[in-house]
């Protein structure tokens, strides 16, 4: 992938609060790994794939992540893997809601950083 569309990916990812790693796989795939912490400072990390060095490859495989991604099912998974049993459940759960939150607004924020310039509005054009 080219060196301005992995600056701008990293630049995005940071003003959304995510840190990122890129791995160049098969000359034409790139994989990023996208980490934070949760609201109660639990480390959480997603990856999505890049293809082409197209971006909207990568928004759509961050989208896929976050259909596939429920909040309920990994918090019970994590509670019961982790240990901490039921008595952290709800602030499991809310961490993973904001978490899928904020995934869709790093996509969101990555699709408009390489979108094309918005015309300005009608009343302006006078």
């Amino acid at each position: 992938c080219t060196d301005m569309i992995l600056q701008t990916i990293i630049q995005v990812a940071a003003q959304c609060g995510w840190s990122v790693t890129a791995n160049v796989r098969d000359g034409n795939i790139t994989s990023f790994d996208f980490r934070r912490n949760t609201e109660s400072g639990v480390p959480f990390c997603f990856s999505a794939d890049m293809t082409g060095s197209k971006p909207a490859s990568l928004v759509d495989d961050i989208l896929s992540f976050i259909d596939a991604f429920q909040p309920d099912i990994f918090a019970r998974q994590w509670c019961r893997i982790s240990g901490a049993g039921e008595s952290r459940y709800d602030q499991t759960l809310s961490d993973m809601d904001g978490i899928r939150t904020r995934a869709w607004l790093l996509a969101i924020d990555l699709s408009e950083a390489f979108s094309a310039p918005r015309p300005s509005p009608w009343y302006l054009w006078n």
